[in-house]
């Protein structure tokens, strides 16, 4: 296991020991080796373990010609407690927002939107039978390009690829969102002709009559994801 560079030396020797099994049995390890797993010099090593021990976080002992090295019962506390921050952190779910402009698309969506199988996908996946039809937005700038790739990891709804006796067809992931006040999914395929800077977007209604969009229009998008996902 490598600790995280972002750690500090003492973060990184009580990581390290845990994940040696310090947690429930002493753990046989020099200075040495412990210095050149975590690339610091011998004698950092020797005043991180002296100071941890002070601290009442390690404990060492001598059997014999081993050096045994275990987590107290505060450093095991010390370490959950970081445990529960980063923990929290991570699944709390953060909120991204996509700013783009309407542009009337190729009608790819529109031609996948009347197969059944994705149909039917999509209704038992996002609780919604799709309106035949995409709204396809092109963001603003290089921040919502950035924000895209972020929530297109994110996207933990697959549509499983398929085939039939003419062709193969490629799947899709999605990720639920809200666009002003109404419910949408967006969608990422496969297979696609357009770049990174476009959006898909279904919904259960037709999104243009409903709110009124023309291209050009700017909209936003929000979308909640888990850290947990990227």
């Amino acid at each position: 296991m490598k600790s995280n560079d972002f750690l500090t030396t003492a973060g990184k020797v009580m990581v390290y020991l845990a994940s040696h099994g310090a947690v429930t049995k002493g753990v046989e390890l020099s200075t040495l080796k412990l210095a050149e797993e975590l690339g610091v010099s011998q004698q950092t090593i020797s005043r991180v373990l002296i100071d941890l021990e002070l601290k009442g976080l390690i404990e060492r002992t001598e059997i014999g010609r081993k050096r045994m090295i275990k987590l107290t019962e505060n450093g095991i506390r010390k370490l959950l407690d970081m445990y529960a921050v980063l923990k929290e952190v991570f699944e709390t779910p953060v909120e991204l927002e996509l700013q783009g402009s309407v542009f009337t698309g190729l009608g790819e969506g529109a031609y996948y939107l009347q197969i059944p199988y994705y149909v039917k996908k999509f209704e038992e996946k996002l609780g919604f039978k799709p309106f035949p039809g995409t709204l396809n937005i092109r963001l603003l700038g290089k921040s919502d390009i950035i924000k895209r790739l972020m929530i297109e990891k994110a996207a933990d709804i697959v549509i499983e690829s398929f085939a039939d006796e003419k062709r193969s067809y490629g799947g899709a992931k999605c990720i639920r969102a809200r666009l002003n006040d109404e419910e949408v999914a967006i969608v990422f395929a496969e297979r696609t002709h357009y770049s990174k800077e476009v959006v898909e977007i279904i919904a259960p209604i037709p999104l243009r009559e409903k709110l009124g969009l023309k291209d050009g229009d700017r909209v936003k998008l929000r979308v909640k994801i888990s850290p947990m996902n990227l």
